[in-house]
């Protein structure tokens, strides 16, 4: 392991600093780079660090992730999202974890807590199952499969897997499909042994997230796994896939581009 890319699709400006700094205090054994991609620049205090990149795009969270993860200059990457803070250590033990029990085609699943102001507790065990929760028990979706929004794994090997599937607009359903389609090559996932990160919940952004989920999302979702027991069976992404994915997202930007993420969250 030479290095660690952080990347995630980025519109929180207002939650930057404060994550960058728990990453300073999350990942002490290797070197790091944050790599952020959304339509709002960097914070003052992130334009000073050297370890951060930005990737300006005004797509769909989906489009923006795999954007970012071109970007990454590490052998290994973290995805995650810019409403979450690393807890202290944490990446270090994921680090320790991977290099003992990982191989090339294996994924640490990256434990999270959820809630109201990171005052999310740990999840039940059984979260971190595709079959724990009711959206995922689909025909094409194997009972022992797990699932994991922040995973860290090899840089090339998600490559080679395509990456994620940019027709998916937000990032929930398309993180599952790939973390599905690593298991049904072959990887083993691997649940990191301390929660790695509190997230927030109950942001004022939200809305356009659950249309997208309700409308768009997860209705593909069950097209894809709803009714095929060999859903997966020859299922392969296209690296170049998020080109075919609309420039702005449209439902996010609907009155145009906000110049802030405060003027976004004001209309």
């Amino acid at each position: 392991m030479k290095k660690l890319s952080i990347f995630m699709p980025a519109i929180r400006t207002e939650n930057w600093d404060a994550m960058y700094q728990s990453i300073e205090k999350s990942c002490t054994t290797l070197p790091w780079e944050l790599v952020l991609c959304g339509p709002f620049e960097l914070t003052e205090f992130l334009k000073g660090k050297t370890k951060t990149k930005h990737v300006k795009d005004f797509g769909s969270p989906s489009r923006c992730a795999q954007l970012a993860s071109f970007e990454c200059e590490g052998d290994l990457i973290f995805h995650c999202v810019d409403d979450a803070l690393m807890l202290e250590g944490s990446i270090d033990s994921c680090l320790k974890q991977y290099k003992l029990v990982c191989g090339k085609k294996d994924i640490i699943n990256c434990k999270y807590r959820e809630g109201l102001n990171y005052q999310g507790e740990s999840m039940r065990q059984d979260y971190w199952y595709a079959w724990g929760h009711d959206a995922l028990r689909l025909p094409g979706i194997p009972r022992h499969y797990k699932m994991s929004c922040h995973h860290i794994l090899d840089a090339e090997y998600f490559r080679e897997m395509g990456g994620y599937d940019c027709s998916f607009l937000y990032q929930n359903f398309n993180l599952h499909d790939f973390i599905f389609r690593c298991q049904w090559n072959g990887s083993s996932v691997i649940e990191s042994q301390v929660d790695v990160t509190s997230c927030d919940h109950g942001q004022a952004d939200h809305k356009v997230i659950e249309d997208a989920h309700n409308e768009h999302d997860y209705p593909l979702f069950k097209k894809i796994y709803g009714s095929d027991s060999n859903a997966l069976q020859g299922r392969k992404i296209d690296l170049n896939n998020f080109s075919n994915s609309p420039l702005v997202w449209n439902k996010r930007f609907k009155n145009g581009i906000p110049k802030s993420y405060n003027e976004l969250v004001r209309e």
